[in-house]
């Protein structure tokens, strides 16, 4: 599997068999390598998403269960405002959380669990920081890659509260079930790649 991030709480997830864009903004203009995706999750109903049409592509926009090009997708809409995916491929568990408020319950931390890697927004501020860093303690993901904040501001507290200070970005992460850290969360930086 191999992860790339698009900016803001956009990206895309590369298998085997096709690719998956999670919350692209206008593919058209912004995301070359995400024209040619056969799945699109959208976690808000925003009119200002432009999809290329393209017959085969599959769009999922609410919450269920949906088995589509090698990518199990779970939605979950009772967590927050928008749908937050759980997607499953190639034996790893990835989840999507683009809105983040406050700590989750034990309810809602059951519909998360198991999660190897946790696409999380972060947010621009430190507030948004601290409850950021409390949710993935909850959640104990394997890995987490930061989104949903300005590429162009280094996200310090964010990184200093998950003890990741010296992490390099990459421009994608390639992991395999085997290679999943089993101690402790790993913190994955990624260049915003268009």
């Amino acid at each position: 599997m191999v992860i790339f991030w698009h900016g803001g709480n956009c990206v895309s997830i590369q298998n085997q068999e096709a690719e998956l864009v999670i919350d692209p903004q206008d593919i058209e203009k912004d995301l070359k390598l995400a024209k040619s995706a056969e799945v699109f999750l959208l976690s808000s109903d925003s009119k200002s998403v432009k999809i290329p049409a393209k017959s085969s592509s599959f769009i999922i926009n609410m919450p269920g269960e949906y088995d589509t090009k090698g990518f199990f997708v779970m939605g979950l809409g009772e967590i927050v405002d928008v749908v937050i995916y759980i997607v499953e491929s190639e034996g790893i568990r990835v989840c999507h959380l683009p809105d983040i408020k406050k700590e989750l319950t034990d309810e809602q931390l059951e519909m998360i669990s198991d999660v190897d890697v946790l696409l999380a927004d972060i947010g621009n501020n430190d507030d948004s920081n601290e409850i950021t860093a409390k949710v993935i303690n909850q959640i104990e993901p394997r890995i987490v890659v930061p989104m949903g904040y300005d590429p162009a501001k280094k996200q310090k507290t964010f990184l200093e509260e998950m003890g990741a200070s010296g992490n390099e970005p990459q421009n994608k992460l390639s992991i395999k079930k085997k290679d999943l850290p089993q101690e402790e969360t790993e913190i994955v930086i990624l260049n915003a790649v268009k």
